[in-house]
C-alpha cells in the first residue's frame, strides 16, 4: 500500500519533541561548511526539463559556476576515429552545455571522458573536478561508469575522493539514468531472471558513494521489472551488509525511485522533486520486515527525519527547501 507523505506529516509534527534530526541518514557527504552544505541531483532518465537543467546549474553557482559534463557512460573515445571527433559528436549531442560559458551564464565547462581506468588515479585528469562547482553525468551504461572510475571496494579512486570534495564543499553532482545509478555506493548494474516467470533480482557492484545510506532505481515505472529488482535488493539487509562491508548497514538504507522526466534534490535530509514526474521513497521498518512507499508529487519538498532507537526514517513536509 501507498502511502502519501502528506498522512505521515501530521504523524512526525504531533510527536516532533521526540524525534531527533541526522543528518546521515542518507549518508550525505558532510559539508566542509554547515552554512554551505552541498547537493546530489537524481534524475530519472528521459528528458531532462529545464526545471532540472536550470536548478542544476543554480546550485553550481549560476554564472559563477564551474562545471564539468561527463558523458562516459554513453559515448566511447575507442568508437570515434581521433579526441576531436569524440569531442564533436559530444558537443553536438549536448549542445546546450557546451555552450553554457561561451553564453556567460556559467564561469567554465568542459567534458571529462576516458576509457582507462587507470585515469580515475592520475592527477592530470582529475584535476579539473578540484575546482569544479558543478559535475553532471550522462545517461548510458552505469557499467561503463563503474569500470572506469570507481575502485576496488572499499578503495576508492582519486576521481572518487574528488567527487566527495565537490559536495562537501557546497557543489553538486548530479546525473541522469545511469548517471543517477552510479552517484550511491551500491549501484545496480543490470537485472537477471533465473526463468521467464521469475522476479527480476538486481546485480548489484559499487558506485562513487555519495550516497552511502541508499538504493537509487531510474526509469521508475517506465521501464519493466524496475519495481521487482529495486524492493528485492532494498529488503535484502544481509546482502547490503555485505555489498557495504558494514554490518546492520542495510536496516538503514532507504530506497529512492525516480520517474523519467523527474529529478529528486537532496540537501542533506532535504529532498524536494523538480520537473514533470514523480519520485518514490520507501522507508523500511525498524525490523527490516516491511517497505513503505511514499509517492511525492513535483515540488514536494520533505525532510527524513528518524525515532530514537530506531533505524526507520520518517517524513516531514518543508514548506520550502533551504537553499
Amino acid at each position: 500500500m501507498r502511502f502519501r507523505a502528506l498522512i505521515l506529516t501530521t504523524l512526525v509534527l504531533a510527536c516532533d519533541s521526540w524525534l531527533v534530526a541526522d543528518d546521515a541518514l542518507l549518508g550525505f557527504p558532510k559539508p566542509n561548511d554547515d552554512a554551505k552544505p552541498g547537493a546530489v541531483v537524481l534524475h530519472g532518465g528521459g528528458r531532462v526539463t529545464d526545471e532540472t537543467y536550470e536548478r542544476f546549474i543554480e546550485l553550481a553557482g549560476g554564472q559563477e559556476a564551474r562545471i564539468v559534463f561527463v558523458p562516459s557512460a554513453g559515448f566511447r573515445l575507442a568508437d570515434y576515429r581521433g579526441k576531436q571527433e569524440f569531442l564533436n559528436a559530444v558537443n553536438l549531442r549536448y549542445g546546450s552545455w557546451a555552450k553554457l560559458a561561451r553564453e556567460g551564464k556559467v564561469a567554465s565547462f568542459q567534458f571529462l571522458a576516458t576509457d582507462n581506468p587507470a585515469d580515475a588515479d592520475s592527477d592530470l585528469f582529475v584535476k579539473p573536478l578540484l575546482n569544479a562547482t558543478g559535475v553532471w553525468f550522462s545517461g548510458g551504461s552505469q557499467l561503463r561508469l563503474n569500470y572506469r572510475f570507481v575502485g576496488e571496494f572499499p578503495q576508492t579512486t582519486k576521481f572518487q575522493d574528488a567527487l566527495l570534495e565537490v559536495v562537501k564543499r557546497g557543489g553538486v553532482v548530479g546525473g541522469t539514468s545511469a548517471g543517477t545509478a552510479a552517484i550511491p555506493e551500491i549501484m545496480t548494474l543490470w537485472s537477471e531472471r533465473e526463468n521467464p516467470d521469475s522476479p527480476e533480482t538486481a546485480i548489484a557492484a559499487h558506485g562513487f558513494g555519495l550516497l552511502r545510506n541508499a538504493i537509487v532505481e531510474q526509469h521508475f515505472q517506465a521501464r519493466g521489472g524496475r519495481l521487482e529488482r529495486f524492493c528485492k535488493l532494498l529488503r535484502d539487509s544481509p546482502r547490503l551488509d555485505e555489498l557495504t562491508g558494514r554490518p546492520g548497514s542495510g536496516r538503514l538504507m532507504v530506497g529512492l525511485a525516480i520517474e523519467e522526466s523527474a529529478a529528486l534534490v537532496i540537501r542533506r535530509n532535504h529532498l524536494e522533486v523538480i520537473g514533470d514526474a514523480r519520485a518514490h521513497i520507501f522507508l523500511k521498518s525498524s525490523g527490516s520486515k516491511s517497505l513503505t512507499w511514499h509517492e511525492l508529487d513535483p515540488r514536494e519538498t520533505v525532510q527524513l527525519r528518524k525515532l530514537p532507537d530506531a533505524p526507520t526514517a520518517l517524513l516531514r513536509e518543508e514548506t520550502a527547501l533551504v537553499r
